[in-house]
This record gives C-alpha cells, structure tokens and sequence, in this order.
C-alpha cells in the first residue's frame, strides 16, 4: 500500500511496508527523482535503518551477556508491521512499535515513527524514537535514499557531481568483503567541495565519511542547473553508495556505523549507538531540497 502527499509542486509518495519513500516527482517537469527499485540492479528506493547501520560482525550482538541477532540495517526495512498513523494533504506519518518477535532479537520497547512533510520543494524526515520500556535503550537509525541521475536525455553518469557545502580534507572508512569497517580510513577528498560520480566510483562498496564539516550536500549536473540538496545536521556521519555503473546514488544520513572488523560485538560500546533514557525521545531529521532549473 502507498500514501501519497502532494501539493502544486510535487508529489510524493511512501510505501506503507518499510515506511519507504519510494517517489517525489515533479509536476512541472514531469521528473522522478526518487531511485524506483528496479530489482534486476537494486529493489529498494529509501530503506529506513533502525536500530543499527549495515552490518553486525556475525550478524549478532552482545547485550547483557546474551547474544541476539539483527539483520543489515534493522527491523524496519522491508517491515509489513509498519502501520499508517496520520495523513494529510502535506504530511504523512507511520509508526512501529515493539512486539514478541522484535524483542527476541532487539530486548527493548519501543514506539519508532518517522513523519514526511512536504513544504514547497522541501520534504523533511522526521524520526521519533520513544523508549516506552523501563530499562534505557540503546539503537542507531538512519535514512538511506537512492536519487536518480541522468535527469535529461543524452546525459552520463560523469555529468554528475557531489558538492559538499564547504570544501572537505576527507577520509573514508572501507567496508571489507564481509560488510565490516576496516579499522584504518584512507584519505579520498584533499580541500575539494566537488566529487565527480564515474562507473568505478562504488567499486569497494559505499563512501563512509565520519568526519566532515559540511551538513548539507547536494547531487548536481554540469549540464543542468537542477540539484537535489540534503541538509543532515542532526547526523554525524554519512554514506554514499551506489551499485557500480548504476543511474542512482544514495545520500545516507547515518548516527551510526556497520561493526568494525575488530568489534567485540557489545551493544552498549558500540560506535554511535544512543543510550535512551525510559520515557525519553530522540529526535532526528534530514531534509531533501530539490530546486529545479525549469
């Protein structure tokens, strides 16, 4: 089932199972700008990560003394037990919560919403996570949006580029064949607000900064004026990542990190996680900006 909002600019669209935006399209030009999951190269749009980024070494973590096992990015991805809480003409929200099989393998309780409002070219993503237990919590989240490129016929994937808001001296976590952050990052931006996307780009899996300075980027063509900008201020780190020669990059607003190579797999030491109090909420959005050149 989807949900759409809209207004006299764009529409959008969210799956109800996942809560996965899976369109914003333009109704002045007629552009999707959102990735449609075509399954012969990548079958998602824009998972929704919680309570953990990628990976677990193992696919299992230590909480407590007892192991548990999550799948990459979490529960809420793919989930049909996601359920629609309120709609209007400009804002959508949907909710999961806690139940007997989510705390076999995740031994918190929890109300986890995420909300899309649509204000002019601007849609915000809105994650609450409420720990309605009465023990604290310890999750990260996540958004993982896929944005298509080659927005005009005749164009290549070389056309496009990232541009971070402030020139970045960078280095990038690597992921290991097994899914994993290698312990040691290797230097990749040197004083450069521009990264050119190319076929060979996403050969060693996603660009994992963990330390930039700029909280906004945005995708952009040399042969267009359009752009899809992203402020993710509430996220300290960030991915982008595409399947090899692919025409779609994904802008990933993370708080967390897969496991390392080396991780002793103890929930409460690892690198991002956020500790919860009982009652509390947290509070984390990024919001996608797309200004058109027509």
């Amino acid at each position: 089932m989807k949900y759409s909002i809209e207004n006299e600019l764009f529409k959008v669209e969210v799956k109800e199972q996942g809560a996965e935006l899976c369109s914003m399209q333009s109704k002045k030009t007629g552009r999707e700008y959102i990735w449609q999951a075509d399954p012969e190269i990548w079958g998602s749009s824009a998972p929704v990560l919680f309570p953990n980024i990628g990976n677990l070494k193992g696919g299992e973590y230590l909480f407590n003394g007892q192991k548990y096992q999550l799948p990459k990015h979490g529960i809420v991805r793919n989930n049909p037990k996601v359920s629609l809480i309120n709609k209007s003409q400009s804002r959508i929200s949907f909710s999961l919560g806690h139940d007997e099989e989510s705390l076999k393998i995740f031994p918190f309780e929890f109300e986890f919403k995420i909300n899309f409002l649509l204000n002019g070219n601007r849609l915000q993503v809105f994650h609450e996570v409420v720990n309605t237990g009465k023990d604290p919590m310890i999750f990260s989240l996540g958004g993982h949006p896929a944005f298509n490129c080659l927005w005009e016929e005749g164009e290549k994937l070389s056309d496009y580029f990232i541009e971070f808001a402030k020139a970045e001296t960078a280095s990038i976590a690597q992921l290991g064949d097994n899914g994993l952050l290698k312990k040691k990052e290797i230097p990749f931006l040197k004083d450069q607000k521009d990264l050119f996307l190319n076929e060979s780009l996403f050969d060693n899996d996603a660009l994992i900064f963990t330390e930039l300075n700029s909280s906004e980027i945005a995708i952009k063509s040399k042969k267009s004026k359009t752009k899809i900008q992203m402020n993710f201020g509430d996220f300290p780190f960030l991915g982008i990542w595409s399947k090899p020669k692919a025409p779609y990059v994904c802008l990933e607003p993370w708080d967390g990190l897969p496991d390392y190579e080396d991780s002793n797999q103890e929930w409460q030491k690892k690198i991002g996680n956020h500790k919860l109090m009982p009652g509390n909420t947290y509070y984390a959005s990024y919001q996608i900006q797309i200004l058109e050149d027509k």
